[in-house]
């Protein structure tokens, strides 16, 4: 059970230097495009499409890892664990604003907007919803990108956690966020 938290970290260790990845490969594809490379621009929208799906089936993973011992992202590791030390330091209790905090903001922000909305609209709202609560570190951005800011990141996660519960409609197109009926039951019981 001590070691739940190493393996959390890990998670997001991965995922966030997968992002680096995907971002990297990108980059060399626009790069490969700007030459004309058709060749090097297919291959590596191959690989970018590739670490698209393991990010996905990561996230899954750990979204599983989470249903069975929770979120401890916010604890650090134990003495001797294997997560890269200056990863977790930005993550220590207490600095950042812990993802569950989003749950009732990300709903209330979807009822307001008539139930769902896309993925910038809805985040914009949760902000006005979440203002007082954010700290200084939820706005500075992730090591991993650095044009996203912390709290942004951190509503997602949530809204993804939430989808899986089923309070988040899963069938919505890609970039739109939905409510579903058992979300606004769940709202309901909050207020």
């Amino acid at each position: 059970m001590e070691r739940s938290a190493d393996v959390a970290y890990a998670f997001e260790l991965l995922l966030s230097e997968l992002t680096g990845v995907e971002k990297a490969v990108r980059e060399a594809g626009a790069e490969a495009f700007r030459r004309g490379d058709t060749e090097a621009v297919d291959q590596l929208s191959a690989k970018a499409k590739a670490v698209t799906r393991l990010q996905d089936d990561l996230r899954a993973k750990q979204a599983e890892w989470r249903s069975l011992w929770g979120s401890p992202l916010d604890t650090p590791p134990t003495e001797g664990g294997t997560a890269h030390k200056s990863f977790t330091s930005k993550l220590r209790r207490g600095i950042r604003t812990q993802e569950r905090e989003y749950r009732q903001p990300i709903l209330q922000a979807l009822v307001d907007l008539g139930g769902q909305a896309p993925t910038g609209k809805a985040l914009d709202r949760v902000h006005v919803l979440m203002k007082s609560r954010l700290r200084p570190v939820d706005y500075e951005p992730l090591p991993s990108d650095p044009k996203q800011q912390r709290w942004r990141n951190a509503a997602m996660w949530e809204r993804f956690a939430m989808k899986k519960e089923g309070l988040i409609r899963s069938d919505s197109p890609r970039g739109t966020w939905a409510i579903s009926d058992e979300g606004r039951q769940a709202l309901g019981r909050a207020r």
